[in-house]
């Protein structure tokens, strides 16, 4: 199957299967609607033909006027060495050649900038770190205290109290202590 710019393969049984399209190569087909291929006509452009056309007075001169455009002194174009001419032949002193390391300095972005944006990547690194753990902290300490709150409330609307096991009961205590020694552990000095 050729690629055609504008067109796409087809199968016809692609609704069902659309991995047919890979699968069953030998009915693979290429639609291109209406037949044509998308194209453009580029502009003719030649730098050295272009005609500056300038009023005296600055402003753009008006259609109804027949008169025909008066060039104005175009400033002199610079010209390219002929393909066969050395670079030595030139009035102009070259540079010397310019190492890798060099150029690639060159492409580098200031100081400042580099300082400001490691600056930000380790403190926006660290505050990550450092956060998740305080987090888990905070919602061990403060879990369960919104579950007592929760059942008083529902015991003051009148609603029964859930019955727990031996075992959610002691796994309750356990996280609770897990908590507490976490916390001790962070705030001693």
């Amino acid at each position: 199957m050729v690629d055609v710019p504008g067109c796409v393969p087809v199968h016809p049984d692609a609704k069902l299967n659309p991995s047919l399209l890979k699968d069953d190569p030998g009915r693979v087909g290429t639609y291109c609607p209406h037949g044509q291929v998308p194209s453009f006509r580029p502009m003719d452009f030649t730098p050295s033909e272009i005609v500056i056309i300038e009023s005296d007075d600055g402003a753009n001169q008006s259609d109804s006027e027949n008169e025909e455009p008066v060039a104005a002194d175009a400033p002199a174009v610079p010209r390219l060495p002929e393909p066969g001419a050395k670079a030595n032949e030139t009035t102009e002193e070259a540079e010397p050649p310019r190492s890798i390391i060099e150029k690639a300095a060159d492409g580098l972005p200031p100081v400042e900038a580099v300082v400001t944006t490691a600056t930000i990547a380790v403190v926006a690194a660290t505050s990550a770190l450092l956060a998740k753990p305080f987090a888990d902290l905070l919602l061990k300490i403060i879990k369960p205290t919104v579950k007592k709150v929760v059942k008083k409330v529902s015991q003051l609307k009148g609603q029964p109290p859930k019955v727990e096991s031996v075992r959610e009961r002691v796994l309750a205590q356990r996280d609770r202590n897990r908590a507490l020694m976490a916390l001790r552990r962070a705030l001693k000095p």
